[in-house]
Protein backbone atom coordinates (compact mmCIF):
# COMPACT_ATOMS: atom_id res chain seq x y z
CA UNK A 1 0.00 0.00 0.00
CA UNK A 2 1.94 3.53 -0.81
CA UNK A 3 1.98 5.62 2.22
CA UNK A 4 0.30 9.18 2.18
CA UNK A 5 1.42 11.90 3.82
CA UNK A 6 -0.67 14.09 6.01
CA UNK A 7 0.17 18.17 5.12
CA UNK A 8 1.49 18.94 8.49
CA UNK A 9 4.45 16.17 7.89
CA UNK A 10 5.09 17.02 4.48
CA UNK A 11 5.93 20.71 5.66
CA UNK A 12 7.85 19.32 9.09
CA UNK A 13 9.96 17.04 6.89
CA UNK A 14 10.85 20.05 4.31
CA UNK A 15 11.88 22.08 7.45
CA UNK A 16 13.44 19.08 9.62
CA UNK A 17 16.53 19.43 6.84
CA UNK A 18 17.86 22.80 7.64
CA UNK A 19 16.87 22.19 11.12
CA UNK A 20 19.05 19.32 11.16
CA UNK A 21 21.93 20.73 9.21
CA UNK A 22 22.31 23.38 11.80
CA UNK A 23 21.73 21.15 14.74
CA UNK A 24 23.97 18.25 14.67
CA UNK A 25 23.60 15.65 17.51
CA UNK A 26 20.15 16.71 18.80
CA UNK A 27 18.34 14.85 20.61
CA UNK A 28 15.10 13.10 19.32
CA UNK A 29 13.20 14.54 22.51
CA UNK A 30 14.30 18.10 21.39
CA UNK A 31 13.30 17.59 18.18
CA UNK A 32 9.95 16.17 19.43
CA UNK A 33 9.85 19.66 21.38
CA UNK A 34 10.62 21.81 18.80
CA UNK A 35 8.51 20.56 16.32
CA UNK A 36 5.49 20.22 19.15
CA UNK A 37 5.63 16.44 18.21
CA UNK A 38 6.13 13.10 20.03
CA UNK A 39 9.59 11.03 19.66
CA UNK A 40 7.29 8.04 17.97
CA UNK A 41 6.36 10.65 15.31
CA UNK A 42 9.57 11.84 15.09
CA UNK A 43 11.11 8.49 14.49
CA UNK A 44 8.51 7.98 11.69
CA UNK A 45 9.54 11.27 9.87
CA UNK A 46 13.42 10.34 10.33
CA UNK A 47 12.89 6.96 8.48
CA UNK A 48 10.84 8.68 5.92
CA UNK A 49 13.54 11.14 5.35
CA UNK A 50 16.30 8.54 5.27
CA UNK A 51 14.79 7.74 1.66
CA UNK A 52 14.70 11.24 0.58
CA UNK A 53 17.00 12.39 -2.27
CA UNK A 54 18.17 13.14 -5.59
CA UNK A 55 16.82 10.99 -8.58
CA UNK A 56 19.11 7.93 -8.95
CA UNK A 57 18.46 6.84 -5.03
CA UNK A 58 21.82 5.06 -4.31
CA UNK A 59 23.41 5.89 -1.18
CA UNK A 60 25.49 8.76 -3.10
CA UNK A 61 22.34 10.31 -3.83
CA UNK A 62 19.87 9.86 -0.54
CA UNK A 63 20.60 11.72 2.07
CA UNK A 64 22.63 10.13 5.07
CA UNK A 65 20.82 9.97 9.16
CA UNK A 66 21.99 8.28 11.95
CA UNK A 67 19.87 8.74 15.09
CA UNK A 68 19.90 5.43 16.38
CA UNK A 69 21.68 6.74 19.36
CA UNK A 70 18.85 9.08 19.72
CA UNK A 71 20.91 11.77 18.93
CA UNK A 72 20.57 13.08 15.24
CA UNK A 73 22.81 13.90 12.88
CA UNK A 74 22.56 14.30 8.99
CA UNK A 75 24.72 14.19 5.89
CA UNK A 76 24.66 14.17 2.18
CA UNK A 77 21.56 16.65 2.14
CA UNK A 78 23.51 19.96 1.58
CA UNK A 79 23.00 19.49 -2.17
CA UNK A 80 18.99 19.22 -1.61
CA UNK A 81 19.26 23.29 -0.84
CA UNK A 82 19.66 24.08 -4.28
CA UNK A 83 17.13 23.55 -7.04
CA UNK A 84 18.00 20.84 -9.76
CA UNK A 85 18.40 22.47 -13.11
CA UNK A 86 16.88 20.71 -15.71
CA UNK A 87 19.17 19.30 -18.91
CA UNK A 88 18.04 20.56 -22.05
CA UNK A 89 16.47 17.08 -23.57
CA UNK A 90 14.48 17.03 -20.08
CA UNK A 91 13.25 20.60 -20.48
CA UNK A 92 12.48 19.90 -24.33
CA UNK A 93 10.35 17.08 -23.34
CA UNK A 94 8.37 18.77 -20.92
CA UNK A 95 7.60 22.08 -23.22
CA UNK A 96 6.79 19.11 -25.82
CA UNK A 97 4.33 17.56 -23.54
CA UNK A 98 3.03 20.87 -22.04
CA UNK A 99 2.54 21.60 -25.82
CA UNK A 100 0.15 18.44 -26.60
CA UNK A 101 -1.81 19.47 -23.41
CA UNK A 102 -2.23 22.58 -24.58
CA UNK A 103 -3.67 21.61 -27.81
CA UNK A 104 -5.95 19.63 -26.45
CA UNK A 105 -7.48 22.43 -23.81
CA UNK A 106 -10.15 24.51 -25.25
CA UNK A 107 -8.91 28.06 -24.67
CA UNK A 108 -12.12 28.96 -22.63
CA UNK A 109 -11.34 26.58 -20.42
CA UNK A 110 -9.33 28.07 -16.79
CA UNK A 111 -5.93 25.50 -17.10
CA UNK A 112 -5.46 27.34 -20.52
CA UNK A 113 -3.81 30.30 -19.81
CA UNK A 114 -1.70 28.61 -16.66
CA UNK A 115 -0.77 26.31 -19.13
CA UNK A 116 0.47 29.19 -21.92
CA UNK A 117 1.78 30.37 -19.40
CA UNK A 118 4.09 28.01 -17.93
CA UNK A 119 5.60 27.13 -21.46
CA UNK A 120 6.14 30.83 -22.01
CA UNK A 121 8.42 30.77 -18.66
CA UNK A 122 10.06 27.91 -19.78
CA UNK A 123 10.97 28.80 -23.33
CA UNK A 124 12.42 32.10 -21.97
CA UNK A 125 14.57 30.52 -19.28
CA UNK A 126 16.01 28.05 -22.16
CA UNK A 127 17.30 28.00 -25.64
CA UNK A 128 14.88 24.91 -26.57
CA UNK A 129 12.76 26.44 -29.87
CA UNK A 130 8.85 26.17 -29.29
CA UNK A 131 7.30 23.30 -31.41
CA UNK A 132 6.81 24.35 -34.63
CA UNK A 133 3.36 22.14 -35.43
CA UNK A 134 1.59 20.35 -32.55
CA UNK A 135 -1.92 19.00 -33.63
CA UNK A 136 -4.61 17.00 -31.19
CA UNK A 137 -6.78 14.68 -33.26
CA UNK A 138 -9.38 15.45 -30.67
CA UNK A 139 -11.13 19.23 -30.63
CA UNK A 140 -10.76 20.76 -27.58
CA UNK A 141 -14.20 22.24 -27.57
CA UNK A 142 -15.77 18.79 -28.31
CA UNK A 143 -13.53 17.37 -25.48
CA UNK A 144 -14.70 20.33 -23.05
CA UNK A 145 -18.74 19.45 -23.53
CA UNK A 146 -17.85 15.60 -22.72
CA UNK A 147 -16.58 16.45 -19.37
CA UNK A 148 -19.23 18.92 -18.82
CA UNK A 149 -21.79 16.80 -19.33
CA UNK A 150 -20.17 14.23 -16.92
CA UNK A 151 -19.58 16.34 -14.17
CA UNK A 152 -23.62 18.23 -14.53
CA UNK A 153 -24.81 14.88 -15.81
CA UNK A 154 -26.27 15.90 -19.07
CA UNK A 155 -27.35 14.74 -22.13
CA UNK A 156 -25.22 15.37 -25.26
CA UNK A 157 -25.88 15.79 -29.37
CA UNK A 158 -23.59 14.09 -31.35
CA UNK A 159 -22.45 13.80 -34.73
CA UNK A 160 -20.68 10.39 -34.85
CA UNK A 161 -18.60 8.85 -38.00
CA UNK A 162 -19.32 4.86 -37.58
CA UNK A 163 -15.95 3.61 -39.05
CA UNK A 164 -17.81 0.27 -39.68
CA UNK A 165 -20.66 1.54 -41.63
CA UNK A 166 -18.24 4.41 -42.91
CA UNK A 167 -21.45 7.50 -42.49
CA UNK A 168 -22.16 9.85 -39.95
CA UNK A 169 -25.12 9.47 -37.81
CA UNK A 170 -26.66 11.83 -35.08
CA UNK A 171 -27.02 10.23 -31.83
CA UNK A 172 -27.78 11.16 -28.24
CA UNK A 173 -25.60 9.99 -25.52
CA UNK A 174 -25.44 10.80 -21.99
CA UNK A 175 -21.41 9.71 -21.08
CA UNK A 176 -20.16 8.44 -18.25
CA UNK A 177 -16.50 8.71 -18.63
CA UNK A 178 -13.34 8.29 -20.15
CA UNK A 179 -11.34 5.07 -21.47
CA UNK A 180 -7.88 4.66 -23.34
CA UNK A 181 -7.44 1.89 -25.14
CA UNK A 182 -4.76 0.65 -27.14
CA UNK A 183 -3.84 4.91 -27.37
CA UNK A 184 -6.82 5.99 -28.29
CA UNK A 185 -9.26 7.89 -26.13
CA UNK A 186 -12.76 6.84 -26.00
CA UNK A 187 -15.95 7.74 -24.24
CA UNK A 188 -18.10 6.09 -22.64
CA UNK A 189 -21.77 6.93 -22.62
CA UNK A 190 -25.20 5.31 -22.87
CA UNK A 191 -26.63 5.43 -26.64
CA UNK A 192 -30.30 6.56 -26.92
CA UNK A 193 -30.29 5.41 -30.69
CA UNK A 194 -28.80 2.03 -29.83
CA UNK A 195 -30.36 1.61 -25.75
CA UNK A 196 -27.32 0.33 -24.72
CA UNK A 197 -23.63 1.14 -23.35
CA UNK A 198 -21.16 2.09 -26.23
CA UNK A 199 -17.94 3.50 -26.68
CA UNK A 200 -16.70 6.11 -28.81
CA UNK A 201 -13.71 7.39 -30.15
CA UNK A 202 -13.37 10.82 -29.39
CA UNK A 203 -11.42 11.87 -32.88
CA UNK A 204 -14.39 10.10 -34.25
CA UNK A 205 -17.05 12.85 -32.66
CA UNK A 206 -17.48 15.48 -35.43
CA UNK A 207 -19.68 17.97 -32.92
CA UNK A 208 -21.25 17.69 -29.50
CA UNK A 209 -23.46 19.51 -27.81
CA UNK A 210 -25.29 19.74 -24.31
CA UNK A 211 -28.85 18.41 -25.16
CA UNK A 212 -30.30 19.07 -21.48
CA UNK A 213 -30.13 16.80 -17.85
CA UNK A 214 -30.51 12.95 -17.85
CA UNK A 215 -33.81 12.72 -16.06
CA UNK A 216 -33.33 8.74 -15.28
CA UNK A 217 -30.78 6.36 -15.10
CA UNK A 218 -30.76 4.67 -18.04
CA UNK A 219 -31.39 0.77 -18.59
CA UNK A 220 -30.00 -0.78 -21.82
CA UNK A 221 -32.16 -4.11 -22.96
CA UNK A 222 -30.88 -7.17 -23.06
CA UNK A 223 -31.03 -8.17 -26.59
CA UNK A 224 -29.07 -5.23 -28.34
CA UNK A 225 -26.34 -7.39 -29.59
CA UNK A 226 -28.23 -10.04 -32.45
CA UNK A 227 -25.10 -12.50 -33.65
CA UNK A 228 -25.10 -12.90 -37.37
CA UNK A 229 -23.67 -16.11 -39.06
CA UNK A 230 -22.19 -16.55 -42.00
CA UNK A 231 -20.18 -18.73 -44.73
CA UNK A 232 -17.19 -17.53 -46.81
CA UNK A 233 -15.41 -19.95 -49.30
CA UNK A 234 -11.68 -18.79 -49.48
CA UNK A 235 -9.75 -18.92 -52.82
CA UNK A 236 -6.09 -16.89 -51.53
CA UNK A 237 -5.18 -14.17 -49.30
CA UNK A 238 -5.73 -16.90 -46.77
CA UNK A 239 -3.86 -15.55 -43.58
CA UNK A 240 -5.34 -12.34 -43.73
CA UNK A 241 -8.48 -13.71 -44.37
CA UNK A 242 -8.71 -16.06 -41.19
CA UNK A 243 -6.97 -12.82 -38.77
CA UNK A 244 -10.07 -11.25 -39.93
CA UNK A 245 -13.21 -13.20 -39.65
CA UNK A 246 -11.42 -15.15 -36.53
CA UNK A 247 -10.95 -18.35 -37.94
CA UNK A 248 -9.19 -21.44 -35.50
CA UNK A 249 -8.43 -23.92 -37.94
CA UNK A 250 -5.67 -25.22 -40.02
CA UNK A 251 -7.59 -25.83 -43.19
CA UNK A 252 -7.82 -22.15 -44.17
CA UNK A 253 -4.51 -22.92 -45.63
CA UNK A 254 -6.07 -24.74 -48.28
CA UNK A 255 -7.84 -23.30 -51.29
CA UNK A 256 -11.40 -23.04 -51.55
CA UNK A 257 -12.50 -23.86 -48.02
CA UNK A 258 -15.60 -23.26 -46.70
CA UNK A 259 -16.15 -22.25 -43.28
CA UNK A 260 -18.41 -20.88 -40.97
CA UNK A 261 -17.75 -16.91 -38.81
CA UNK A 262 -19.98 -14.73 -36.89
CA UNK A 263 -20.26 -10.92 -36.07
CA UNK A 264 -22.58 -8.70 -34.63
CA UNK A 265 -22.87 -5.72 -37.72
CA UNK A 266 -24.09 -6.89 -40.97
CA UNK A 267 -22.99 -4.27 -42.65
CA UNK A 268 -19.59 -4.87 -41.12
CA UNK A 269 -19.76 -8.21 -42.80
CA UNK A 270 -20.83 -7.09 -46.43
CA UNK A 271 -18.29 -3.94 -46.50
CA UNK A 272 -15.42 -6.30 -44.97
CA UNK A 273 -15.93 -9.23 -48.08
CA UNK A 274 -16.08 -6.44 -50.72
CA UNK A 275 -12.55 -5.32 -49.56
CA UNK A 276 -11.36 -8.50 -50.22
CA UNK A 277 -11.68 -7.75 -53.97
CA UNK A 278 -12.67 -11.72 -54.52
CA UNK A 279 -10.17 -13.06 -52.02
CA UNK A 280 -13.43 -14.72 -50.12
CA UNK A 281 -16.90 -15.50 -51.41
CA UNK A 282 -19.97 -15.29 -49.34
CA UNK A 283 -21.89 -18.10 -49.50
CA UNK A 284 -24.69 -17.52 -47.25
CA UNK A 285 -26.89 -16.35 -45.72
CA UNK A 286 -29.00 -14.95 -49.61
CA UNK A 287 -29.68 -11.50 -48.78
CA UNK A 288 -26.14 -10.59 -47.82
CA UNK A 289 -24.93 -12.19 -50.84
CA UNK A 290 -27.39 -10.42 -53.18
CA UNK A 291 -26.23 -6.91 -51.16
CA UNK A 292 -22.84 -7.76 -51.85
CA UNK A 293 -23.98 -8.09 -55.60
CA UNK A 294 -25.37 -4.46 -55.77
CA UNK A 295 -22.33 -3.09 -53.75
CA UNK A 296 -20.16 -4.76 -56.26
CA UNK A 297 -22.13 -3.58 -59.17
CA UNK A 298 -22.58 0.23 -58.04
CA UNK A 299 -18.75 0.29 -57.07
CA UNK A 300 -18.07 -0.70 -61.00
CA UNK A 301 -20.42 1.87 -62.24
CA UNK A 302 -18.20 4.27 -60.74
CA UNK A 303 -15.56 3.62 -63.46
CA UNK A 304 -17.37 3.28 -66.45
Amino acid sequence: MVKRFSQNQVERLLDLVPYLTNNQGVALERIAIDFQTDKSTVIDDLNTLWMCGLPGYTPLELIDLSFETGFVSIRNAEVLSKPRKLSSLELATVIVGLSILKESISKSSDHYEAVSTLIAHLLASTNVPAPVSIQSKVDPEIRQVCEGAIKTRQRIQILYHSFAKDIETSREISPTGFQVVDGREYLEAFCFVSNDYRMFRIDRIKSAVLNGPVLENPVHKTDTHVLHNFSLSTHSDYRNVAETFQVKTDSINLANTEFESSAFDDEWIIRTVCSFNGAVTLTSPKDFRSQIVARAKKAVALYV
